[in-house]
């Protein structure tokens, strides 16, 4: 990234994100009292220019990466080098980007299958295909898969939250994430290797979760090639997947996938 965006964080810190519940537990025929832990999650507004584009409930954890990966996943912006101030003040998450081309497409928002708010997409977007030549082999992609779990701290230790890993095509991490949210935490990843200044061209990315088209056009919109998901697309995910020429495998469990749409960017 050319220029990394000013970041100022007003206020106390945020919240902690997990808290601890006394619960009473049915085991082996009797009651039993139990400590359990807990996902926080708070509501978060976001506002690009001084417009709210979505109030998202999110883990409050890495809100700058959130913001950056939402203003580039969800097309409000082209270029990571467009974000010049991030300004943290919970509840508020305020972004000031630059050169945009007419006004924010607030009415051209969308519900997400899994609660999340995002932008659709609009039919002139779709000439805009993935040219990427990366490639990545069928091992990487198990290894990288397998990895995933390595990296759901929070879900070992509460069962709540979704985990994105993004890789580079030797099977490295490069960035990875845990939210309350799928689709957060996806953002939380694009946000953290954008920062970095990462190429994400040469990258592929794995996630627990479904993969809707709501999913699909945050990678594609990202330049993100190859999508590794251990669960289900939707058919709308498959549609968009195969017109924007964007790699898409499924159940990756090793040592079985399947790969919905491009499969030349596979190595077996």
């Amino acid at each position: 990234m050319a220029n990394r965006p000013r970041i100022e964080v007003i206020g106390d810190s945020p919240p902690f994100l997990t808290l601890e519940y006394e619960v009473l537990a049915y085991e082996s025929g009797n009651l039993v009292q139990r400590t359990v832990t807990v996902c926080q999650e708070e509501p978060v507004r976001l506002i690009v220019n001084g417009h709210e584009l979505a109030t998202q409930m999110v883990s409050p954890a890495d809100l700058a990466e959130f913001a950056c990966g939402y203003v580039i996943s969800e097309g409000i912006i082209r270029h990571a080098n467009q974000i010049g101030a991030i300004r943290i003040s919970l509840p508020e998450l305020a972004v000031t980007v630059t050169g945009l081309n007419g006004e924010i497409p607030l009415q051209n928002r969308e519900l997400r299958t899994s609660g999340g708010l995002g932008m659709a997409v609009d039919a002139s977007e779709l000439r805009n295909k993935i040219t990427s030549t990366t490639l990545v082999s069928r091992d990487t992609i198990f290894s990288a898969m397998s990895c995933l779990n390595d990296h759901a701290v929070l879900w070992k230790q509460t069962g709540g939250t979704h985990c994105t890993v993004l890789f580079d095509a030797g099977g490295n991490v490069v960035a990875h994430a845990e939210d309350i949210g799928r689709h957060n935490s996806v953002d939380k990843v694009i946000g953290k290797a954008i920062l970095a200044g990462i190429d994400l061209d040469r990258t592929f990315i794995t996630c627990s979760g479904r993969m809707p088209a709501g999913m699909v056009s945050k990678f594609w919109r990202s330049g993100i090639p190859i999508v590794i998901t251990n669960n289900a697309p939707s058919a709308a995910g498959i549609d968009l997947a195969r017109r924007v020429n964007l790699t898409l495998a499924g159940f990756v469990r090793p040592p079985r996938m399947v790969i919905y749409s491009g499969p030349e960017r596979i190595r077996f």
